[in-house]
């Protein structure tokens, strides 16, 4: 066995998650190897955030980037000595804020060709660095020539030419550091998880292909042994395994670190990263040999800097590692040492590269696009539906449908895929700038177009309603416990960006009903969807290339890709039209629910004659969302009103002019939801209102959310703008025909059938 420690101790068996301390600082003569780790920067090289265009702090961020990573491993090289100190990065570097934006897709807005993250580790002078999957985002010529500019290896062992097993790129790469004037041979091996291959498959399939990281280890990890290492470090770009879930190669899992670190026999220190965790700066894990292997995971965003001091005893002509006696001890050898206790770096900070590209970006973002007429805020958009996601969900649409004009799929309607990457964006009142889009935008996503039925949309709204945390009957729907959840099998719960809602059609979304049986009232137009209808779903490519798992958008027929990025998209938009305004795309058509509805209207007369005034009282509708009053046969809208956070309201409205005498109904639309009642508009014109009154009863989903409602009134002259997200003026005009409005009786009926729907309340987030 290589390591000195006790017999006992060696074959212990098991994990340890150590809550790590600052070590005692090595005695003099110490032989230790220090190594530094960053892992996930996204772009981070100053302490700026730019949808904000402010420093940090914001919120529960602190401050960060490479300009205090730099601070931190000057200070430790100082400390330690420098040729004693290898400083590794573990990937998903080049993408995540507009600065690496910027450089990839726009490069001709920034005054240097040299990569910004490229020129920021070079200043640093790390020793090597593997791909992450996000290097992978913008194709493979940029990232050659980002791989290019590095002066330090850039390793991949498991990314191979397709058809072959030649790697891409350098599978590991020996190091030499010194300790007490002796050389140590560090063997670094990279490898990242294969989730590349479904992410970015417009950029890899038929080019690239990616094997198992732990069968990669286990291939090369006696290479780098027999090649003299003293000391071995796997970077993975991988995080830790799913609690329960077995390893399998064959499934080229996304998250197998652990597996890693438990199956592959003579590796010291292991690297983790891509899972954005926060609380695994040490945890110790031991070999199939016994022997203790120290797993790290450093803060993203350039948030931390992993120090591993790995302590070595002379072996012959070289040193071999000396793990102290217990797991608790071997844990307390990595810490995380975190950048907001240290100022930037001048190195940085004075670079010419990197300062006149960051005052480029922020000249950049600052550029106004448009304006809006009133604030359009992001914060609850992971719960229910909002004005800001609608306007995704608009350009995306429009997009694909004016794509669609003269071809086979012309006239099919089309839907739009959008999720809530932000609890933060916001357009302001006022001047929206690139800043506010990009912030609402985040990713570099580009825009397809998939053919589904109506039966894979019901799935897909299913599938994406397991971001819910299921809740009892008629409970208080929560938004800071009722998102995210976990599952088992999971290393976290569902992120905000693997939530969708659907833009097109009318549903509600029941949290108290089990995964798979939670869409209510599925409709489009008042119309229930059914199994065998066909829609274009508007579709961003992380979602389509499977990116979430969402079940067949993967294999579904692509009628629209010209591989057009949705944030530019979004900016082109907003400055061709010069103004945004909800009154002109927000829908609100989704909702949570949590307990059965019964939409029911009660009218103050069952008789009257035009100009009459006639009161609708409203129940069981979803709370504080809009309800659209109108009078059939021929519709028109005569007022328009809010629930209260009971899903109650009143609402007064005229009879309109020009209506003949007759039967007419009173139609309550809140969709999915719908509830009617009879009217008799009466012949003779000084006819009076009946005492009595008529009610009725609706169909449709369920009702959800609690906050306040309002009451409102409308006429059938100037109609009303009381109350609604969204709420219009009630349009004007007369009714062609009289009695009853079959037709959409017959999709009251439908509804009653197809949905029971669940009421809840919900309460906003402050």
């Amino acid at each position: 066995m290589k390591h000195s420690r006790l017999l006992l101790a060696a074959l212990a068996a098991g994990t340890l998650t150590v809550s790590p301390q600052p070590i005692a600082a090595a005695d003099e003569g110490d032989s230790n190897l220090t190594i530094l780790a960053t892992t996930d920067i996204h772009g981070h090289v100053f302490n700026w955030d730019y949808f904000r265009d402010a420093p940090y702090p914001q919120g529960s961020t602190p401050e960060l980037g490479m300009a205090r990573v730099d601070t931190i491993v000057d200070n430790v090289r100082n400390e330690k000595g420098a040729q004693s100190v290898l400083v590794v990065d573990n990937g998903d570097a080049v993408q995540g804020t507009p600065l690496t934006y910027l450089a990839a897709m726009q490069p001709d807005k920034l005054p240097y060709s040299t990569n910004p993250m490229a020129e920021a580790f070079n200043t640093i002078g790390y020793d090597v660095q593997v791909v992450g999957n996000h290097e992978f985002n913008y194709g493979m010529d940029y990232l050659y020539n980002y791989e290019r500019q590095l002066n330090f290896p850039l390793l991949g062992a498991n990314v191979v030419k397709a058809g072959t097993n030649d790697p891409v790129f350098k599978p590991y790469v020996m190091v030499d550091k010194e300790v007490n004037g002796k050389t140590v041979k560090v063997g670094v091996l990279g490898v990242v998880t294969p989730g590349v291959r479904v992410w970015d498959k417009h950029h890899v399939q038929g080019v690239l292909e990616f094997r198992d990281c732990v069968l990669t280890a286990q291939q090369y990890v006696p290479q780098i042994k027999a090649e003299g290492a003293d000391v071995v470090v796997v970077l993975i770009h991988s995080g830790l395994d799913a609690p329960g879930v077995p390893w399998d190669a064959s499934l080229l899992q996304e998250n197998v670190a652990e597996s890693l670190s438990t199956k592959v026999n003579d590796v010291d220190v292991v690297v983790g990263g891509h899972s954005h965790v926060v609380n695994k700066a040490s945890v110790v894990y031991h070999a199939p040999d016994g022997d203790p292997v120290l797993f790290t995971q450093p803060y993203v965003w350039a948030r931390s800097v992993s120090e591993v001091t790995v302590p070595l005893e002379a072996d012959g002509d070289g040193f071999r590692v000396a793990w102290p006696e217990t797991d608790a001890e071997i844990g307390a050898l990595a810490v995380p040492l975190e950048t907001k206790d240290v100022a930037d770096s001048p190195d940085i900070t004075g670079n010419a590269v990197l300062t006149a590209d960051h005052a480029a970006t922020i000249e950049y973002v600052n550029t106004t696009v448009s304006t809006s007429t009133e604030e359009l805020s992001a914060a609850t958009s992971y719960y229910e539906d909002t004005p800001i996601l609608d306007y995704i969900g608009m350009v995306q649409t429009e997009t694909v449908a004016n794509a669609l004009k003269g071809t086979e799929h012309e006239g099919i309607p089309v839907l739009s895929q959008v999720s809530p990457f932000s609890r933060t964006a916001v357009f302001p009142q006022g001047n929206v700038t690139i800043k506010d889009i990009a912030g609402l935008y985040i990713y570099e996503n580009t825009l397809l177009g998939v053919k589904l039925t109506g039966a894979q949309i019901k799935e897909y709204l299913e599938y994406s309603a397991r971001y819910f945390v299921q809740v009892e009957e008629g409970a208080t729907f929560d938004p800071e416990t009722g998102v995210n959840a976990l599952y088992p099998g999971a290393t976290r719960g569902i992120m905000d960006y693997n939530y969708d809602a659907l833009t097109g059609v009318d549903y509600l979304i029941d949290v108290s009903k089990p995964v798979g049986e939670r869409i209510v009232g599925l409709s489009r137009n008042g119309v229930p969807v059914v199994d065998d209808d066909v829609f274009i779903l508007a579709i961003n490519n992380y979602r389509q290339g499977g990116g979430g798992n969402y079940p067949h958008v993967v294999n579904a027929p692509i009628v629209y890709d010209e591989t057009q990025e949705i944030r530019q998209l979004i900016i082109d938009r907003a400055s061709a039209d010069g103004v945004i305004d909800p009154a002109n795309f927000f829908v609100d058509n989704w909702a949570l629910v949590t307990s059965t509805p019964n939409p029911t209207v009660t009218l103050s007369a069952d008789n009257a004659k035009v100009g009459d005034e006639v009161t609708a009282t409203l129940s069981g509708f979803v709370p504080n969302r809009a309800v659209a009053v109108s009078l059939h046969s021929d519709p028109v809208e005569v007022a328009k009103v809010t629930t209260d956070g009971a899903g109650a309201a009143s609402v007064s409205f005229e009879v309109p002019t020009g209506v003949a005498a007759g039967e007419h109904t009173v139609v309550v639309t809140q969709s999915p939801l719908k509830a009617s009642a009879k009217l008799t508009v009466a012949a003779r014109a000084n006819a009076k209102p009946s005492a009595s009154a008529s009610s009725g009863s609706g169909s449709g989903g369920s009702g959800a959310t609690a906050s306040t409602g309002a009451s409102g009134s409308g006429t059938g002259k100037t109609g009303s703008e009381a109350g609604g997200k969204g709420a219009t003026k009630v349009r004007t005009g007369t009714l062609a025909r009289t009695g009853a409005d079959t037709q959409g009786l017959v999709a009251v009926a439908l509804f009653l059938m197809i949905s029971g729907g669940m009421l809840a309340a919900r309460r906003r987030v402050a």
